[in-house]
């Protein structure tokens, strides 16, 4: 699993981490009663009686009915507090980028600067993003449906012609992150990439600034 990047993305983490070790309990509880019964009724020889046997024991099944199905809730209600936190109304403060993809390649606008970075599937785009800030991503398509998928935020979002879906995450480590398209659609959907570089308030106070005051060639290759 990549190294989460997110607030959301150490959530989904943790979850994924709750399932792991659920799993591997079951599998050992399993595997250990299959080799009980293995080791512990098999026949000695022709002559091996069977074992006694049992029309039913209450207890015994109100147990493998009752710790399943206790087990199976539990990651119910932490799925849901995940999906709560992750899919969660973004703050007023957040930063909102729209996000359109479109064959093949992706356009950046920060609606409230003013600024649109585009990339292309020869040229793939990279943008910056402050930490500790909620970002909104308004995700949208322009032709066929795509998938706004970056490994390190451990969450997508498909971008679906003529729907609007929002991803909103709060970066809390710097760092450079590849991003793609998630979703086949067509030719060059495998090089339809993206970079974010996650950077310091500051830093992406600037990075805007250089954006904005670039000429239309630079800001939009």
């Amino acid at each position: 699993m990549p190294e989460p990047a997110t607030v959301q993305g150490r959530d989904v983490a943790t979850l994924y981490g709750y399932f792991m070790v659920a799993a591997a309990v079951v599998g050992l509880v399993v595997a250990g009663l299959i080799s009980w019964s293995v080791i512990r009724y098999r026949a000695h020889g022709s002559q091996a009686a069977l074992p006694p046997q049992t029309r039913g024991h209450f207890w015994l099944e109100v147990t493998w009915w009752a710790l399943p199905t206790l087990l199976t809730l539990g990651l119910i209600v932490g799925t849901s507090i995940v999906l709560g936190r992750v899919d969660a109304s973004p703050p007023a403060s957040s930063l909102k980028v729209e996000v359109t993809g479109f064959q093949w390649g992706w356009r950046f606008t920060y609606p409230d600067a003013g600024v649109t970075v585009v990339g292309t599937a020869a040229d793939p785009q990279r943008i910056s993003l402050p930490v500790d800030r909620p970002v909104t991503f308004i995700l949208k398509s322009a032709d066929v449906v795509h998938s706004f998928f970056v490994p390190h935020l451990l969450v997508k979002r498909d971008t679906v012609p003529g729907r609007v879906n929002e991803l909103t995450v709060t970066f809390d480590e710097q760092g450079t992150y590849a991003g793609q398209c998630g979703e086949f659609c067509g030719l060059l959907h495998a090089d339809m990439r993206f970079e974010i570089d996650a950077v310091s308030e500051p830093a992406f106070q600037t990075w805007l600034a250089s954006q904005a005051t670039a000429s239309p060639a630079e800001a939009t290759p």
